[in-house]
């Protein structure tokens, strides 16, 4: 058992020391789950790197409703709260109303890869809301593919699951959100 599956383990138990240690061991690897997250999806002003992983851990320990106690639950609430974060600051935005309601213009504005604006983020968590009531292992790879910054290897790594059968997933999940934005 590795080190950060026993930090994991003794988190989940309430040991606020434990949690410590985990964030220590992890810090650099969600500042670069946290940034790549970030360039994704447009890179909000009033949110940084740095701001974005602490808002991130803060709830991930604050919050009594998931303590992940291995490292696929853990990528995967990582990628979902890194989610609520980013869309947050969004929402934020928008409702101050100082030019929250301009449209911004993108070359690409397909799911997946590329930079969306703050429409197209609000339309993405309309859509993965969908998505996880008709698929949630699709909701979770999307969370872990492009809010957590996860490469198909290591989600196929965490899953269990051959690299192959993870980007066909991928490509699925890619498709419906395309779809459920579409007729959202």
């Amino acid at each position: 058992m590795t080190q950060i599956t026993q930090l994991l383990q003794a988190a989940s138990t309430g040991d606020r020391l434990a949690a410590d240690r985990l964030f220590e061991a992890m810090y650099q690897e969600l500042k670069q789950l946290a940034h790549s997250s970030l360039r994704r999806s447009g890179s909000p002003a009033e949110l940084d790197t740095t701001s974005l992983v602490h808002e991130s851990f803060l709830r991930l320990v604050g919050s009594d409703a998931c303590t992940p106690a291995h490292r696929r639950a853990f990528y995967s609430y990582v990628g979902k709260v890194m989610r609520s974060v980013v869309l947050d600051t969004v929402r934020e935005r928008r409702a101050r109303k100082r030019g929250g309601d301009q449209e911004f213009v993108t070359l690409d504005t397909g799911v997946g890869e590329a930079v969306l604006d703050d429409r197209q983020l609000l339309a993405v968590d309309e859509a993965l809301t969908t998505l996880g009531a008709l698929a949630p292992d699709l909701k979770e790879l999307v969370e872990m593919r492009y809010f957590a910054g996860l490469t198909v290897a290591e989600i196929a790594d965490l899953t269990g699951k051959s690299v192959r059968s993870v980007e066909r997933e991928w490509e699925k999940s890619r498709l419906l959100l395309r779809r459920l934005m579409e007729e959202g």
